[in-house]
């Protein structure tokens, strides 16, 4: 007579996870390939909180302007376009900090097209302009990010190697998988100093089982030392460098950032120009520069009413227009407004009617995107004062530190191997 098998041979049985050897060596080789990324981006990213102050001192010339009366950008950009006929100002900066000129950015169009062309006739070897925001006095000229062209280039070329290594569009999407990487490392490295599973009978508690990943041997030997840097500065600054690593997908890697963030109730205000992309630019529409800024001041003001909140004097204020999607998008300073530079409250409408099309409110309405939002801010050091500048300074001199040590530890440990096998006998 035939038995029934066990019930419990047709239960699955359990997810296995990898053991502790799997996740050294993914830490491992995952440290090995972001190494060059984060030790650029670390250095980089160290002077990036000043680059103000930077641009200033390295190119006074350009960023530098003695002026009296009210700035007029709209203006000084009427002015420009008249003189370079051909070209197109899609970003204006509607306030000017005392003593710093207007920087517009040009680009040229195709007349067959309507879109921008990088290179080719009638394209010149510049696409920055500064300028007197008063009288329109032009102060220099310069293509953002090429070094070739001097000192005046140092701090966008800088900024070009945080992000992209200086490569273009292939650099930001490797610098964005990097980002992702890095990512999911934090959370590895993180498990990696946690102490292992000890014999129940000499388990300590797990509290002081731990501790000594918290601690530096200053007076050790320099392999633990070097071994120590890398774990305990990690785990002392594991909450900052999970948001800087998020962060950066945020940045360079949206189709992947995006999603998650959506499926958590996030709405990211890159997606209206995206689902309103039009068959070709619309790049003479009906509201022009001015008749933008009436309107979007009209916009800013219902929309901030609607949430009790009231349009500042006090921070930035940017008109942008997105031929590709027929919009314009109008940034000014609420309440709501996390980076100390404001501007970060947006609505955008049509460019031909006018229609409100989206609001953007960086805290205080949406919770995730709130979240988004103080991560970039952080990021980018807007927030907190000189103090929060200073750290991220050392942050990023932190970060190069461990992609360093996590190589010295791979050299030491790859060199030890090397000599087990040359002092094994062959049979």
């Amino acid at each position: 007579m035939a038995t029934s098998a066990p019930r419990s041979f047709f239960l699955p049985r359990p997810l296995a996870l990898p053991g502790r050897g799997f996740w050294v060596i993914a830490h491992r080789w995952a440290g090995l390939t972001l190494a060059l990324f984060l030790g650029v981006a670390g250095l980089t990213g160290s002077l990036l909180p000043w680059i103000e102050e930077l641009e200033a001192a390295t190119a006074p010339q350009l960023h530098n302007s003695v002026w009296t009366g009210t700035p007029d950008p709209l203006r000084v950009r009427e002015e420009v376009l008249a003189r370079h006929p051909g070209a197109a100002v899609d970003f204006l900066p509607l306030t000017v900090e005392p003593g710093k000129s207007l920087r517009l950015h040009l680009h040229w169009l195709d007349p067959k097209t309507g879109l921008e062309r990088e290179r080719g006739p009638g394209v010149p070897d510049w696409n920055d302009l500064f300028l007197n925001p008063v009288s329109g006095e032009e102060q220099g000229r310069r293509e953002w990010g090429n070094i070739g062209q001097g000192l005046k280039n140092l701090m966008p070329f800088l900024y070009r190697l945080h992000y992209s290594l200086a490569l273009g569009a292939i650099g930001t999407l490797v610098f964005g998988v990097a980002a992702l990487i890095w990512t999911v490392d934090c959370f590895v490295g993180f498990y990696l100093t946690l102490p292992p599973r000890a014999p129940r009978s000499a388990r300590a508690p797990f509290l002081e089982r731990w501790r000594p990943s918290w601690r530096v041997r200053w007076k050790s030997t320099p392999y633990k030392l070097n071994f120590d840097l890398h774990r305990a500065g990690g785990l002392w600054l594991w909450p900052l460098l999970l948001v800087f690593a998020w962060s950066s997908v945020s940045f360079n890697l949206p189709q992947v950032h995006v999603p998650i963030m959506q499926a958590v109730g996030a709405q990211d205000a890159r997606l209206v120009l995206l689902e309103s992309t039009l068959p070709a630019p619309r790049n003479a529409p009906r509201l022009g520069f001015r008749e933008a800024v009436e309107r979007g001041q009209e916009l800013a003001e219902q929309e901030a009413t609607k949430q009790g909140l009231a349009v500042l004097d006090e921070g930035e204020s940017w008109i942008w227009h997105v031929p590709t999607s027929g919009l314009y998008a109008y940034g000014f300073t609420t309440g709501a407004d996390i980076s100390h530079h404001g501007g970060g409250t947006r609505v955008a409408f049509d460019s031909n009617t006018g229609v409100l099309k989206s609001v953007d409110w960086p805290s205080g309405v949406n919770g995730a995107n709130t979240f988004t939002n103080w991560l970039t801010a952080l990021h980018t050091a807007h927030v907190f004062g000189l103090p929060y500048r200073l750290f991220v300074s050392a942050l990023g001199l932190m970060v190069t530190m461990l992609s360093i040590t996590g190589v010295v530890i791979w050299l030491k440990k790859r060199s030890a191997r090397a000599g087990r096998a040359i002092r094994q006998p062959k049979t």
